[in-house]
């Protein structure tokens, strides 16, 4: 019973990858390390650097710093302040935020809602503001390895007509790895500026490693 379970789970992952790569309008991909330290009174504060390509892995589109504090109000409930410094070819943008989030597991399903209010700062241009709600859903397929799935979804918020400009579909495994480090494998389907006619197409294909100091 317990290998039907992961036949179902790859089968359906396997599935969703064809159905999201079809019609494409590019590939990219994101790798990432991370840092992760706990401190008392329930903080904890994140370093993430990550490179991003795109143009089918030929051509580096961004690369960025992040710095996330985080506060656990109670099992579940987190509060966190990400910022992050990101550097194009020809700009380089800001990004604050104020995330909140909850995480309800009933074993071996867990459900995570979150919701970000992010501001995006660019010498020249008017602050963007971004309101993120994302819902992700992870099984404990084993002591080690844990497959996801995740929606989100874009608004744009404070603009005349505060539309949708962006969602995106992904699934991935994380995987653990001895002296509390891990890595997260994924792929993320997007499609971005929905106000559009013909909006654009993208998959990720993503790697992270981070490890608890």
């Amino acid at each position: 019973m317990y290998k039907t379970k992961r036949l179902n789970i790859r089968y359906f992952l396997v599935c969703l990858f064809f159905q999201f790569s079809f019609g494409i309008d590019d590939t990219q991909a994101w790798t990432s390390i991370g840092f992760e330290k706990d401190f008392p009174h329930s903080l904890s504060l994140e370093f993430e650097q990550e490179l991003r390509l795109k143009d089918q892995f030929s051509t580096i589109n961004q690369t960025f710093s992040e710095v996330t504090l985080s506060y656990r109000v109670f099992n579940g409930l987190n509060i966190s302040i990400p910022y992050r410094y990101a550097v194009f070819e020809d700009k380089i943008k800001q990004k604050k935020s104020l995330s909140i989030s909850y995480k309800y597991g009933i074993k071996p399903i867990s459900i995570k809602y979150r919701t970000k209010l992010q501001r995006i700062y660019e010498k020249g241009e008017n602050v963007e503001e971004l309101v993120r709600n994302k819902i992700t859903i992870q099984y404990k397929l084993s002591k080690k390895m844990e497959p996801f799935f995740s929606g989100e979804i874009f608004h744009q918020f404070n603009t005349d007509d505060d539309k949708f400009n962006e969602y995106r579909v992904s699934f991935g495994m994380i995987i653990d790895l001895p002296k509390k480090k891990s890595i997260k494998l994924f792929y993320i389907y997007k499609k971005e500026d929905l106000y559009k006619i013909k909006p654009d197409k993208i998959i990720v294909f993503g790697f992270n490693f981070r490890f608890n100091l």
